[in-house]
């Protein structure tokens, strides 16, 4: 008997988003398992937000199906939409810290809806601050961190209560090199503490090299690609599309 597939962490089907008349995705099909880690790529404006927003119920697709954990969140009550996102961490372009809080007060919000005591809490800050490199930084203000810093805070917030999916918007974005590697190596690491499921979105093909092998091509709110990067590079070879948008010439 073939076991029967887990039910997707995060599925996609033939969703197209129509914004002042134009078609921003175009049927769009993805799926990911528990435990699998998906990077997204392609041009500012392929339409990487937009998906991660329409993931995140920020959004209402066109058409088609959003399913998170099973559960088609299209049309969803306010109530079960919260209860979904509790389930989620994330990480948006242009910051997700509350800015007129500390690091410590930060990661304490997505513990609050939880049946915890203040003592739980915080021994649940000082364990994340720890393992990301944060000793020292919790009463710190965003503003007062460095990029690096800061992305740092955003995965602990992200990590913390140990949520079924991570979605991250601009993984790399704006970091240098060195501290671009420091915030991806300390996720990959974070597999050895929980069963992370991963969608990310960037412009760089190699953002996760090291911790995942699955890749998506997303241009023009067209999915160009979805597979291995062994099969991508086979792929760029045979499509003159593919191989211009990630390589800059035919």
């Amino acid at each position: 008997m073939t076991p029967s597939q887990p039910t997707p962490v995060l599925e996609l089907r033939k969703v197209f988003q129509h914004v002042g008349g134009r078609c921003l995705l175009n049927a769009v099909d993805l799926r990911v398992d528990p435990g699998e880690w998906l990077l997204i790529i392609g041009p500012n404006g392929a339409g990487k937000s937009l998906l991660i927003r329409l993931v995140l119920g920020l959004d209402v697709p066109s058409a088609g199906q959003v399913r998170l954990f099973g559960e088609d969140i299209v049309g969803l009550g306010d109530r079960p939409m919260r209860a979904l996102r509790r389930r989620l961490g994330a990480v948006l372009q242009g910051g997700s810290l509350l800015e007129d809080m500390t690091v410590a007060e930060n990661l304490l919000v997505p513990l609050r809806s939880r049946p915890l005591t203040r003592g739980e809490m915080a021994r649940a800050v000082r364990l994340v601050l720890t393992r990301l490199q944060l000793d020292g930084l919790e009463n710190h203000l965003p503003r007062s961190l460095s990029l690096g810093q800061r992305r740092r805070v955003e995965l602990a917030r992200a990590l913390i209560h140990g949520p079924g999916l991570i979605v991250w918007d601009g993984l790399t974005d704006g970091l240098d090199p060195v501290a671009a590697h420091e915030v991806v190596a300390l996720l990959g690491a974070e597999r050895e503490h929980q069963n992370l499921t991963l969608v990310a979105t960037d412009n760089r093909p190699d953002a996760l090299s090291e911790y995942t092998s699955r890749i998506a091509v997303l241009d023009q709110g067209r999915l160009l690609f979805d597979g291995c990067r062994a099969d991508l590079e086979s792929a760029m070879a045979e499509r003159l599309e593919l191989r211009y948008l990630l390589q800059g010439r035919p």
